[in-house]
């Protein structure tokens, strides 16, 4: 049921195997209780808090219909769930209408880059709102808007693409592909090695057509994972280029358990494509905000333990820090998930 187009696109593209017309019901319960020690900049206080949050928590219905031929239409929906705050209502993930065939998978609607997708299992700390891949290095963006293309497996390689519209006349943001984004994913025993470029039209808010590539490797070795990722930022004379590197891996401790760190390293902290987003530009993209020698470092440990199939309980470690403004943060967590 639960089988995918590729196992490159296994994270992103989720569809019963069998052709069926059937709604799935699908989701996950995410909670932690952290402690989170912040210092904005050098010399300012520090503030320490506990909270109890939910991580990504979400839900969601997915389907498919044999339209015949060989040919079947795809339908998935998923929304992120506040649960510790039911004031904030739903949150949109991927959700998106498409067509599988032998050619391959077409799809609208909002839905990870290809560049996200690239990452693989990269990432030991995803979701996590200190320890994400995603609060160092650039290009882990769900987008609006999008027209996307998944090739069939052809010995491990799969290429995904994407054409994202800017949908705002007012900025000359108005085609079909102001934001592009591309990868090729290669996903063939112990191996899972990934290229991905994207493009950043930025119409009148400024004159740059800035570009991030971002290259990973994951080795899995049964017993263990090892990962690097690198990314460089091209700000088109904006800002100086940035460029990220991580490394990440776990090791399998007995039948359940997993101890699990994570290093990343970039030239400057992620941000936002500061005019775009405040313009309401729909890809909404994180990029590294341009400054020069505020260099960034976020380090993450943690042990999971799975108590079945679906339900894992995980603690952990992170720090981060920037060099030029001083700004630390200490995170420890303990939380619960369960698939469903």
């Amino acid at each position: 049921m639960k089988k995918v187009l590729s196992l490159a696109i296994a994270a992103a593209l989720v569809a019963p195997a069998a052709a069926m017309a059937d709604a799935t019901l699908f989701g996950k319960a995410h909670f932690i209780v952290e402690n989170v020690d912040v210092t904005p900049s050098s010399g300012a206080d520090s503030t320490d808090a506990w909270g109890v949050d939910s991580i990504h928590s979400r839900v969601g219905v997915k389907g498919s219909e044999d339209l015949g031929g060989g040919l079947k239409a795809l339908y998935h929906f998923e929304f992120k769930v506040h649960q510790d705050d039911g004031a904030d209502g739903l949150g949109d993930r991927n959700q998106f209408i498409g067509l599988a065939g032998g050619f391959g998978t077409a799809l609208l609607g909002r839905h990870d880059t290809p560049m996200k997708m690239s990452q693989g299992k990269f990432d030991q700390f995803g979701d996590l709102p200190n320890g994400d891949l995603a609060n160092v290095i650039p290009g882990d963006d769900r987008v609006d808007n999008v027209i996307a293309y998944v090739s069939p497996a052809m010995g491990g390689l799969t290429f995904v693409g994407a054409l994202v519209s800017g949908e705002r006349a007012d900025l000359e943001i108005d085609g079909l592909a102001d934001h592009i984004s591309l990868a090729g994913l290669y996903n063939n025993g112990p191996i899972f090695a990934s290229l991905a470029y994207n493009t950043y039209d930025l119409g009148t808010l400024a004159d740059s057509d800035p570009s991030l590539l971002r290259a990973t490797l994951v080795w899995n070795g049964g017993m263990w994972q090892a990962g690097v990722m690198f990314s460089s930022f091209d700000f088109d004379d904006l800002a100086e280029d940035s460029d990220a590197v991580g490394v990440s891996g776990h090791v399998k401790v007995g039948a359940s358990g997993k101890i699990k760190a994570q290093y990343l390293t970039a030239d400057s902290p992620r941000s936002s494509v500061n005019g775009v987003t405040a313009a309401g530009f729909s890809p909404n993209v994180s990029i590294p905000d341009g400054s020069d020698g505020n260099d960034v470092d976020q380090f993450s440990l943690g042990y999971e333990h799975a108590l079945s199939k679906r339900t894992v309980a995980h603690v952990g470690y992170t720090s981060y820090e920037e060099d030029d403004s001083g700004r630390e943060v200490d995170a420890f967590f303990g939380g619960l998930i369960h698939n469903f």
